[in-house]
């Protein structure tokens, strides 16, 4: 299972958890397929707002808390430990070459995206709460 939040303006605007359609061999694999569905995300986000006037010509950041998924998507010479992989998720590493989205990292206390997919402690879920934009 994979989670993702997409923030914009100091809160969330779309968030969720996915279920990969298929056993993954690897928790880069893992990953690295979630980060090809957020992308997709990140993508239509981006031309909805291009469509409605707003500059994007900046990418647009992809925060992952798996190092080794960031350079598969960084790096074409990593195909041969992902050649199993489906093309349809290799995708992403054209919009990261045409510098569209921009994959980082972010240290696991901070990735947001567990509020999704794990039980947290008192304090980690709510400075995530607080990350999503909701406050209470």
């Amino acid at each position: 299972m994979g989670g993702f939040a997409i923030c914009m303006g100091g809160g969330a605007v779309q968030w969720g958890s996915r279920l990969q359609p298929h056993v993954s061999l690897s928790s880069t694999e893992s990953e690295y397929t979630i980060t090809s569905k957020v992308g997709c995300e990140v993508m239509w986000m981006r031309y909805f707002f291009e469509g409605i006037g707003y500059n994007m010509s900046q990418p647009s950041p992809l925060l992952l808390d798996n190092r080794s998924a960031i350079q598969v998507a960084k790096h074409p010479e990593h195909q041969s430990t992902m050649k199993h992989v489906h093309r349809a998720y290799h995708w992403i590493r054209d919009h990261v070459d045409h510098s569209l989205i921009v994959v980082s990292h972010v240290p696991g206390d901070l990735n947001l995206a567990d509020i999704f997919t794990k039980p947290l402690g008192k304090i980690k879920f709510v400075r995530f709460r607080k990350m999503l934009g909701l406050h209470g």
